[in-house]
């Protein structure tokens, strides 16, 4: 399974999304001009049939509208919309750390920034979903019920399913759905809204003004019924729109889950056990319907033939072609069970050395950069058991974490230190200064995988920083990447991390348009990222152009190798990739690819500048790293 290709598939469903839901606002407006014709009268509706029906739709589109920018502030919206609460990475709580290690596993396995967690205590039955407008902002959500009942493999199926729905693009599409149902469901709203609001309304038997009075009253009340049973029509079409958009998706993302974390048994058990279940996945949120179609399994909301998930059996069926059929009960877990154990593997530890990783070479692995089989969660969880207990402390310490990345921003002349140090006590403090050194000391030297896993890392702590905070804190990163009067290709990785995944978190910059469909169309923009890895990688001026024809065969013959430019440049080029369709990234990254790893070798430096334009243009990739046991035992 390709993921950009997913991704593209997901990006055209969206056209038809629109259709459905034009063909839905239509046949809501037909139902209201056929209310007001019978309510009123024929000849008297006939004159306020059309502006009737421009304000239905009218109103049908602005509430579409605002929940669609809403919805722009990211998945947050969702989950605190679901009565979901944050978890803070520096939890004690035995559960909630449990979920967070696997979140953070597997997104250091992904190469994506690490989403936010929302738990949803007060729903008991077994679910999850993932909400965002793009990776930068996502968030995963599961219920107090899925912690309970569900073991450490069976929690990693349902959390990898949710992390294949934000990698293939359907959360994306989800979120957009989810601003056009609201819009269908707003008439159902009014019409509860004018019912509840007159049926209080007492009738006058007198004459006159009186009688008319009550004669409006009650045309207002019949409208208010009406509305509600055609609000029920947009009900019916919203469910229909989200049954279409999302069945076919589950499989997809249950296949993707099972290829992640390389083993059916985790998944199939969480579906066997809400089976079993008596409460099932169901949701009791008010707001669970609008988002019915984003969760991991059907939230026990009607359905009339239009169910938003495939049956559990065949979902199963599918996982596990030898099932008997039979659901598995499950019991809330015994009180501290297991702790001792998981607390021993939490503490985890240094495994082996900290710098030098194997690393994954060769063109068929250039060509399968979309390609599912290149994330392994296992991955992830052997970067992450590798690390210091105390790193991944202060990722989780607002304040350490700052200090963690601007150590990472450092120079390593010290001179130049020197002045950065100064500036740095002036603008954060002197305790920020000394975390700091230290943090430079400590990561001296670190593979590129580790570096961009402690950054990944600390990003959801930095997602809880205020709006001061932020704003100083990117300037302090600001300031120390420009202070020696160049910038070097990891400090620029920083750079665009920060700006892209903190940027889309407290900017909400919500859903992103495609600009670029073709390749061709970025021929002079690919021919300057191309160039850098060239010139980055090439031991000579002879190696670097064997890398350049062989990242360019096939590309027209006017373009030659740049020499290297500005990092400004470098950053408008992939503004304009970011804004491309799927396959247009994937070529181009398999391009850069080709041009990194012509000779053979891919050095820290080159991956690290490979990972930093997929992650600035919205591609997050796995580490290219090889047998991680070898290393690290």
């Amino acid at each position: 399974m390709d993921f950009f290709e997913e991704q593209e598939q997901a990006r055209k469903r969206t056209k038809w999304l629109v259709l459905w839901f034009i063909l839905g606002v239509v046949g809501v407006v037909v139902a209201v001009d056929l209310l007001l014709f019978f309510v009123i009268g024929g000849g008297e509706a006939f004159g306020i049939l059309v502006p009737a029906s421009i304000g239905t739709a009218g109103v049908i589109l602005a509430a579409s509208g605002y929940k669609t920018m809403q919805l722009n502030g990211g998945g947050a919206v969702v989950a605190n919309d679901l009565g979901g609460r944050l978890v803070m990475p520096g939890t004690t709580d035995f559960e909630e750390k449990r979920l967070l290690n696997v979140v953070e596993e597997m997104a250091i396995a992904s190469g994506m920034p690490v989403p936010q967690v929302y738990l949803m205590d007060g729903e008991e039955g077994v679910n999850a979903f993932a909400a965002g407008t793009e990776p930068s902002n996502a968030v995963i959500g599961v219920t107090r019920g899925c912690l309970q009942r569900l073991s450490r493999d069976e929690l990693a199926g349902v959390v990898a399913h949710e992390f294949s729905h934000i990698l293939n693009g359907d959360m994306k599409l989800n979120m957009r759905l989810m601003g056009m149902v609201f819009g269908l469901l707003v008439l159902s709203m009014l019409g509860r809204g004018l019912v509840e609001l007159l049926r209080f309304q007492r009738f006058s038997s007198r004459r006159g003004n009186d009688r008319e009075g009550n004669g409006a009253v009650m045309v207002l009340f019949l409208l208010g019924l009406g509305l509600i049973v055609i609000g029920s029509l947009g009900v019916f079409f919203g469910r229909m729109i989200q049954a279409a958009v999302s069945r076919q998706r589950e499989f997809l993302a249950d296949a993707s889950a099972v290829q992640f974390t390389r083993n059916p048994d985790g998944i199939s058990g969480a579906l066997k056990k809400i089976g079993g279940l008596a409460m099932g996945s169901r949701m009791s949120s008010p707001k669970a319907s609008e988002a019915s179609h984003m969760f991991f399994s059907g939230g026990g909301l009607f359905s009339f033939g239009m169910a938003t998930h495939p049956p559990l059996a065949l979902r199963i069926s599918k996982i596990e072609e030898s099932w008997d059929g039979e659901f598995s009960e499950s019991q809330l877990r015994p009180v501290a069970k297991g702790r001792g154990l998981d607390r021993q593997e939490q503490r985890g530890g240094q495994k082996g050395p900290l710098g030098g990783l194997p690393v994954v070479v060769g063109m068929a692995e250039m060509e399968a950069m979309g390609e599912g089989t290149r994330r392994q969660v296992k991955t992830g969880q052997e970067i992450y058991e590798a690390m210091d207990p105390e790193w991944r402390r202060a990722c989780h310490d607002r304040e350490e974490a700052q200090a963690l990345i601007f150590g990472l921003l450092l120079a390593e002349d010290d001179e130049l230190r020197a002045g950065e140090i100064s500036f740095l006590e002036k603008s954060a403090g002197k305790d920020a200064q000394v975390l700091a050194l230290k943090w430079q000391e400590k990561v001296w030297g670190l593979h590129s995988a580790r570096k961009i896993a402690l950054i990944d890392l600390a990003l959801p702590t930095l997602r809880s920083l205020s709006g001061l905070e932020y704003q100083r804190f990117l300037e302090v990163t600001r300031w120390l990447i420009a202070s020696d009067a160049r910038v070097d290709l990891f400090e620029f990785m920083i750079q665009r991390v920060i700006e892209r995944h903190l940027g889309s978190h407290f900017e909400q910059r919500g859903f992103q348009k495609v600009h670029y469909r073709e390749f061709g169309k970025l021929w002079k923009e690919a021919n300057v990222l191309v160039s850098v890895l060239c010139e980055l990688g090439g031991e000579s001026e002879e190696g670097a152009e064997r890398a350049y024809r062989a990242a360019t065969e096939g590309w027209p013959s006017v373009y030659k190798r740049e020499k290297m430019g500005s990092l400004e440049d470098l950053g408008s080029v992939l503004d304009c990739f970011d804004r491309a369709a799927p396959l247009v990234k994937r070529e181009l990254l398999i391009c850069c690819g080709k041009a990194a790893a012509c000779d053979g070798k891919l050095s820290s430096e080159e991956a690290e500048m490979l990972r930093a334009i997929a992650d600035a243009i919205g591609c997050p990739i796995p580490p290219f790293v090889g047998n991680l046991e070898e290393a690290l035992n």
